[in-house]
């Protein structure tokens, strides 16, 4: 008996051996799919050292040759897939940009000087010049990318159109709003610990988020390995430390829009969190000429990631674009 139980310990080593060993296999298995992503998508070296994976495509109906480019920024801890369901209904008529930001998917951070948002935003602007020239761009943000759009529009104002804002975060949230303050101090300590854990080959223990089945089928397994894998962790730590340390400075004021700008927010972020409403406002009325529109019945996260209120998103956007070339700067903002 004594035998047995002095081996239990040995038994129990071995074991946490071979799930560690099966669990590393499965990363680097999990990590070389994330990398091959789709397999179709270009690349581009930003002057930073960055590389960014992206994907272009004309519309499938001829539009005319001044028809602006949709250029999409995703939200932290997200990748290009989460803009699927608009894609899908936006590229029959609109050339759209989508990519990754550093770090995310097939994207890689190269740089070596400490990341902040504004090395997001000149990334954004290199990939912009890169790949559409001189042609116009609608920059069309969610949440984090939303803000990153709006701080992009100054260093792209030869090119930029318009801006599409969907939820998109006010730098002065964490300052104002009880509810993001109370949520952005948890969410740092969380994500310290996420990179190393999913690098030990635990990212198999991380249940499919909620999100996943929202997704369209085909890219649901992709957008899985993304999220067990450590290197949208280790983008999103990255990109949150910068965006709190940033977002708990901010002077006040916000970044010059100077084109018309669209806002889209889910209804259930205004009525948890009255401030954000009040953020938003702030955001519409920045422009020269700026609206806003709730999506009934959904949350931040479904605004894109839910055929539904995605396809009512589209409407918005391409009703956006069309009206570009008849705005007045002068129209008051439409609430």
């Amino acid at each position: 008996m004594s035998d047995r139980i002095d081996a239990l310990p040995r038994l129990a080593g071995g074991l946490l051996g071979a799930g560690i060993a099966a669990g590393m296999v499965s990363q680097f298995l999990r990590h070389r799919r994330v990398m091959h992503g789709h397999g179709d998508e270009l690349t581009l070296e930003t002057g930073a050292g960055n590389l960014l994976s992206y994907r272009f495509s004309e519309p499938e109906r001829p539009v005319a040759p001044e028809a602006p480019v949709l250029v999409f920024e995703t939200a932290l801890l997200s990748t290009a897939e989460h803009w699927a369901w608009l894609e899908a209904a936006l590229a029959a008529d609109h050339p759209v940009l989508s990519y990754n930001r550093a770090g995310y998917g097939p994207s890689e951070y190269r740089k070596s000087a400490p990341f902040t948002l504004g090395s997001a935003v000149a990334d954004l602007v290199d990939l912009v010049q890169g790949v559409c020239g001189a042609r116009p761009v609608v920059l069309t943000g969610h949440s984090l990318g939303g803000y990153l759009a709006l701080r992009a529009l100054r260093p792209l104002r030869e090119v930029a159109a318009g801006a599409v804002l969907i939820d998109p975060s006010h730098p002065a949230e964490l300052l104002r709003s009880h509810r993001q303050a109370e949520g952005a101090r948890h969410l740092g300590p969380t994500l310290s610990l996420m990179p190393a854990s999913m690098r030990l080959g635990l990212g198999a223990l991380l249940s499919p988020p909620q999100w996943l089945g929202r997704l369209p089928t085909d890219l649901q397994r992709l957008a899985l390995a993304q999220y067990r894998d450590w290197k949208l962790w280790q983008a999103g730590a990255r990109e949150w430390e910068a965006t709190y340390g940033e977002f708990l400075h901010h002077d006040g004021i916000l970044p010059e829009v100077g084109v018309p700008l669209r806002l889209v927010a889910a209804t259930r972020t205004h009525k948890r969190d009255p401030a954000q409403a009040e953020l938003h406002q702030e955001i519409v009325a920045a422009a020269p000429h700026g609206d806003q529109f709730l999506i009934d019945d959904t949350d931040h996260d479904a605004l894109l990631l839910d055929r539904r209120p995605a396809g009512r998103i589209a409407e918005l956007i391409s009703d956006f674009v069309a009206g570009l070339s008849t705005t007045d700067p002068s129209t008051k903002a439409r609430h």
